[in-house]
């Protein structure tokens, strides 16, 4: 089962195939990097996250003559790497997170996918391919106020969310929101305004009414409370009304790409569970948390404090001490540690001991692992399989062992480390290959 309230640390993709079950989200909000197209020496960057998305153009080259990226990739999306090879691997790597998000999205779910005008248009056809035609709600546009305005065209103020649902059987709450009216259109009707339901607040005359799609959201104020300094923190009243209208109090909103924590943030004061991933690189001292989470931390303390925090990032995983590394490999396993654990440190649901160590391994720890199973009063028996976690690797005689084992004993014996773990080929939801 999956955690609710946590905070992830590594690939969305990652996250998304191996710690969060199929059909078990309520409600998607992902404000992912936009693909800027700016050239700084041979790479484009996002702009968000600008070193967990760098390609220089000839990688992406490269990246399109991979054996089953053709394959896998729609006619029209291989067309534009013709071209344009930078910007469809760009459409390739948010078209592999949405199809993982649509698996764990249910299916009365909603997603809402942040994007510009760079890039919103191809995006749609990417919506469209992987939730279908039939199930696109809306094109939402958020207009804000902000400095910085081309004299040479019209200011681009506005960024579009993309609305789909899995099915057409989904949730969605009417919030009803205030149109204030003018003296010209109020008083013709002055006499009806009860039966209008024409109201009167500090700010005027206004009727309730059904919001449009076109939403007048400005972002946080530089010098606001909500203002924390993250470049791309999107204000609360906009997540607020998405996380509203398309999901109940105790339902699940999950945010793929969740920044500074906003959609957290809104999610737990609406009473929702959240799950938020991102995979902030950029620079921290050992032991320190990412940007990001750093961020969230300051911004919500309480909220932190009551959430699970789980890195599926190497460098993080690959500074645990000893401790922290063996609980570490248990939660990504999701097996039990034994108590008292007599020489064997988890066991997985499917009944396999695991042993985790900070140092290579040889010959003589998987001898003992072997022997310590099949003592162990909690394992089961006979022993058909051993899991060896090593962060730091194997030496050749553990590869013998390993092989004596398996031809003598008919025992297999599965030895990996954090970084065979964490990649992106590996993240079924099954826990050991």
């Amino acid at each position: 089962m999956e955690l609710k309230n946590t905070f992830y640390h590594g690939d969305c993709l990652f996250v998304l195939n191996h710690d969060i079950a199929a059909d078990s989200v309520d409600l998607i909000y992902l404000d992912p990097p936009f693909f800027t197209g700016k050239i700084q020496t041979g790479k484009w960057k996002g702009e968000w996250h600008p070193e967990a998305m760098e390609v220089s153009f000839e990688d992406s080259k490269r990246f399109w003559k991979e054996k089953g990226i053709s394959e896998l990739a729609p006619e029209w999306m291989k067309h534009i790497a013709i071209k344009r090879p930078d910007f469809a691997s760009y459409l390739y790597y948010m078209m592999e997170r949405l199809q993982a998000c649509h698996k764990v999205l249910k299916k009365t779910g909603s997603i809402y996918l942040h994007c510009d005008w760079r890039a919103s248009h191809y995006l749609k056809m990417v919506m469209d391919e992987i939730f279908g035609v039939e199930n696109f709600q809306n094109e939402i546009i958020w207009a804000y106020r902000t400095g910085g305005v081309s004299k040479k065209r019209w200011g681009r103020k506005h960024d579009s969310i993309l609305f789909y649902t899995r099915s057409e059987n989904f949730v969605f709450n009417l919030v009803k929101e205030k149109s204030y009216l003018d003296d010209t259109f109020f008083k013709p009707w002055q006499k009806k305004s009860k039966e209008l339901g024409i109201q009167n607040d500090k700010n005027g005359m206004f009727r309730l009414v059904s919001p449009r799609d076109v939403w007048d959201i400005n972002v946080p104020h530089p010098h606001s409370d909500e203002r924390v300094g993250y470049p791309t923190q999107k204000p609360e009243a906009l997540l607020e009304r998405i996380i509203k209208a398309s999901s109940n109090e105790g339902e699940l909103v999950l945010d793929p790409f969740c920044g500074c924590g906003t959609t957290a943030i809104v999610a737990s004061k609406l009473n929702r569970q959240f799950i938020g991933i991102d995979i902030d690189t950029s620079e921290r001292a050992k032991g320190e948390l990412p940007t990001a989470f750093s961020v969230i931390k300051n911004r919500s303390h309480e909220l932190f404090a009551q959430s699970r925090y789980v890195s599926r990032d190497l460098s993080e995983v690959l500074e645990m001490n000893p401790k922290q590394f063996e609980d570490w490999v248990n939660e990504f396993y999701k097996a039990n540690k034994p108590s008292p654990d007599k020489g064997v440190d988890g066991i997985t649901p499917e009944g396999v001991p695991i042993q985790v160590k900070t140092f290579e391994v040889g010959y003589k720890e998987i001898s003992q692992l072997v022997t310590d199973a099949k003592y162990h009063p909690q394992t089961v028996k006979p022993i058909k399989k051993v899991m060896v976690v090593s962060q730091i690797g194997f030496d050749d005689r553990a590869r013998q062992r390993k092989f004596e084992i398996e031809t003598q004993e008919k025992i297999e014996v599965y030895l990996t480390t954090p970084e065979e773990m964490l990649k992106l080929e590996h993240t079924e939801l099954s826990t050991i290959p």
